[in-house]
């Protein structure tokens, strides 16, 4: 960028599409740890916690197992990282999902910068990268940054467009031959990433032909490809209990259609207010968006089709961009029969949002020269899509108090292996391999399982503990419930608050008369009621927990832990009986 003094127009233009990325990313960030746990969530039961135990158990055919109709090898190394190195607290993994968002953010703008074709980025040509880099980062794919197991769902994306972005480098230049090693280096690991990732290397195929990168080249690029489909292929299984393409065309070919023009239009579906406002005509111009981005790429690709050679980056991210649709149409053919509205998901957003920034990439130089005729102006639609995006992002802020509560109870109950599906399922769609995944994890100490207040939670009933003076807190036990299918647990619910210094506990151990430990708690429930007596520090004073069930109708002491403090209560005998399933958080149990 020129080091020139910026004309103010061009200053002031400049700080707003920075703080728009600014405020983006922040947002994103924000919302990552406002809504972070170290509770595995669904597939990470198996994929995640129930892979580190099989590697622990000498299994190597757990790397390359199946994970439904994936082969996640490149996600599981960074499983094992997480729990052999971190503890398996899923922290080091939601970082690693940003970090890679941030690596897309980067690779889009070294090809802005090729495609701008300049000595040094123009103000134009930054402000197009901030815009960019905004829209890279939309809430609107939450679930791929702050759900622990999705890294293979940006790597999937991210490694095929560095596979084409290098495989154009390497069409001429110096180092040519080295930037295609880096590109066929790039399309393997593709395969290693999820099911999609193996149109990568044919696809490079494709173009290495239309560029006439030579019969070596290709005869290269074609054998990796079916070396790594056989590799792939060995020992495969179709998923019970998902569809499939041929299935779906048969019928219901009008709703494979329209499953991919929501899956690539779903970002401005998101823009649009999700139909709060007008149903019919969001989901309309949501329809005119995915259709948008095939017949515009439909477009280039024939514009482009008498010298392809001369503008290989475009064809590259065009490639892309088709890889992008035959995701879409894999994805439609397996999940249409969970209706077409699921490719609306947050998880699937991820790609679409990166299939769009490939065209808008495409359409810079345009655009960086009706800049330079025009002005700025030509701005104004970039700057109205970024006032849509921020109440978006805002979205980040949202509390995330009462998930984080669910997800804590279900551990508990999981360590104490109580059978209890209000909150288990929650956090794993079967119940009975959930308490199997989590009573090995805890024999292992593994994980969660191996963190306070869950560690050797379980092993610890019977015992005698002493108990010390403690300040006393306020609070009650508010309902004892009995849970169908369980013969020696009780589910407890209720407060504890120390007034004096205005804090309450983070754990409870549930004491006997005689001293032992029988049952657990952990509070972070929201309890507005008691905030509005004793002032906003008591709003998440709220406990549920477990009691062995013997023990209703005697006196216990709640002992309270992190902060400490102490109340006496009355167990009634169970006054209810809430053994009624929670709502199932995504009833396809399945994350990909």
């Amino acid at each position: 960028m020129d080091k020139k003094a910026l004309p103010l127009k061009e200053t002031a233009l400049l700080l707003a599409f920075g703080t728009l990325a600014i405020l983006m990313i922040g947002l994103a960030i924000i919302g990552g740890l406002r809504a972070y746990s170290p509770v595995p969530f669904w597939d990470m039961w198996d994929g995640y916690l129930g892979f580190f135990l099989n590697v622990a158990d000498r299994d190597a055919g757990a790397w390359w197992f199946q994970h439904n109709e994936h082969r996640i090898f490149l996600a599981r190394l960074l499983f094992w990282a997480d729990i052999k190195w971190f503890g398996g607290a899923s922290w080091f993994l939601i970082a690693t999902n940003y970090l890679l968002v941030g690596v897309n953010v980067l690779v889009f703008w070294r090809m802005l910068r090729d495609a701008a074709a300049t000595k040094a980025p123009a103000i134009a040509e930054v402000l197009l990268g901030l815009a960019l880099t905004a829209w890279l980062f939309l809430w609107i794919q939450k679930e791929n940054l702050t759900w622990a197991f999705q890294s293979q769902f940006i790597l999937a994306q991210l490694l095929p467009l560095c596979a084409l972005y290098w495989l154009h480098k390497s069409v001429a230049g110096t180092y040519a031959n080295r930037q295609f090693l880096v590109a066929c280096g790039f399309g393997l690991a593709s395969v290693g990433t999820m099911a999609n990732g193996m149109l990568a290397l044919p696809l490079m195929m494709v173009y290495s032909l239309i560029t006439r990168q030579g019969a070596a080249r290709v005869c290269v690029l074609a054998s990796l490809s079916a070396v790594s489909l056989y590799f792939y292929l060995q020992g495969y299984k179709t998923p019970g209990h998902h569809g499939s393409l041929t299935q779906a065309l048969k019928e219901n070919p009008l709703g494979l259609v329209k499953y991919v023009l929501l899956y690539l239009g779903s970002p401005f579906y998101y823009l649009l207010g999700k139909g709060a406002y007008a149903w019919n005509l969001t989901f309309g111009l949501t329809y005119l968006s995915g259709f948008s981005l095939i017949g515009c790429s439909a477009w280039l690709a024939v514009k482009l089709s008498r010298q392809p050679c001369k503008a290989t980056l475009t064809l590259a991210l065009l490639f892309f961009i088709l890889y992008i649709g035959g995701t879409a149409v894999g994805t439609a053919g397996g999940r249409l029969i969970f209706g077409e509205e699921q490719a609306l998901s947050s998880r699937y957003t991820t790609p679409v949002l990166m299939a769009w920034s490939a065209l808008f990439v495409i359409f810079s130089p345009a655009i960086l020269s009706a800049i330079k005729k025009r002005g700025i102006k030509i701005l104004l639609p970039v700057a109205a899509l970024g006032m849509l995006m921020i109440p978006l992002q805002l979205q980040a802020l949202h509390p995330q108090d009462d998930i984080k509560f669910t997800k804590k109870i279900a551990a508990l109950a999981l360590e104490l292996q109580v059978k209890d599906p209000l909150h288990i399922k929650s956090v794993f769609p079967n119940i009975e391999n959930a308490l199997a995944f989590a009573a090995k994890a805890s024999s292992k100490n593994i994980s969660i399982f191996g963190m306070y207040p869950y560690l050797d939670a379980r092993e610890q009933l019977g015992m005698a503990v002493q108990q010390p003076k403690l300040p006393a807190c306020l609070g009650g036990l508010d309902a004892v419930d009995t849970i169908t299918g369980e013969d020696q647990f009780v589910r407890i619910h209720g407060w504890m608050f120390n007034p004096k210094d205005k804090t309450y506990p983070n754990a409870i151990r549930v004491l006997s008369d005689q001293g032992k430990i029988i049952g657990y708690a952990l509070t972070g429930q929201s309890k507005p009621e008691i905030a509005g007596t004793l002032g906003n520090a008591a709003l998440l004073s709220g406990y549920q927990g477990y009691l062995l069930k013997a023990q209703t109708g005697t006196s216990l002491t709640l002992l309270g832990e992190s902060p400490p403090c102490q109340m006496q209560v009355a167990v009634p005998m169970p006054l209810s009986n809430k053994a009624a399933e929670g709502p199932c958080p995504r009833c396809t149990g399945n994350s990909n």
